[in-house]
């Protein structure tokens, strides 16, 4: 029984989940903003950059926390930010790629699996990149209006629809996406093995 409230999220994971998201997000803010300009970097590039960038982050708290759950948070948090912003719809998409993620992470002590963790970071970053496609999807009118409100060109515009409904493009992104995830996840755990466990930031 003790073992299994050791096993449990606690207010401390929260904590660390919660400060590895906010660098994340801020990031990610950033990458959209500085790849904006270039529609073709933007629409294939930036959810892998994220990915990249973000797979350090996601890493420290995966290795701190080594718990269950907390890439079904984390996707699941993502998701909630997405409808705070206009996109309900989004939520319960992202509550789905948060399972699924999650589901890559059964199993004992994964969250401090280098294997693992690359799968189940991956499936969360392409859930991101398709996630990026439904609202077009869902509704282009409305899409475009909000589009346009945030600062989207007309040939940014036209290159997304384009993206979208070519199921070439679309596979083109995910693979984008996929391999800077997992090069990501090479990378940060790297760093994890050259600083963060010698400041004992990780176990």
């Amino acid at each position: 029984m003790e073992q299994m409230v050791k096993k449990k999220i606690g207010v401390r994971d929260i904590m660390t989940i919660a400060a590895m998201m906010v660098i994340n997000f801020a990031i990610a803010m950033v990458i959209g903003m500085v790849t904006l300009p270039f529609p073709a970097v933007y629409l294939y590039g930036s959810a892998g950059i994220d990915a990249f960038i973000g797979a350090t982050f996601y890493l420290v708290a995966a290795n701190r926390i080594n718990k269950h759950g907390l890439l079904f948070a984390w996707a699941a948090v993502y998701g909630l930010i997405q409808g705070v912003m206009g996109y309900m719809f989004l939520v319960p998409y992202f509550l789905i790629v948060a399972l699924i993620a999650e589901l890559c992470m059964v199993g004992k002590n994964t969250y401090r699996s280098a294997v693992r963790n690359r799968i189940g970071w991956m499936v969360n970053s392409i859930g991101n990149f398709v996630g990026c496609a439904i609202p077009l999807w869902w509704s282009w009118d409305s899409y475009q209006e909000m589009a346009a409100s945030s600062g989207f060109d007309a040939n940014t515009l036209n290159m997304q629809l384009s993206m979208v409904t070519s199921p070439a493009l679309m596979l083109l992104g995910i693979v984008i996406t996929a391999v800077l995830a997992i090069l990501g996840t090479l990378f940060g755990q790297r760093l994890l093995r050259k600083h963060f466990q010698k400041a004992g930031i990780v176990g």
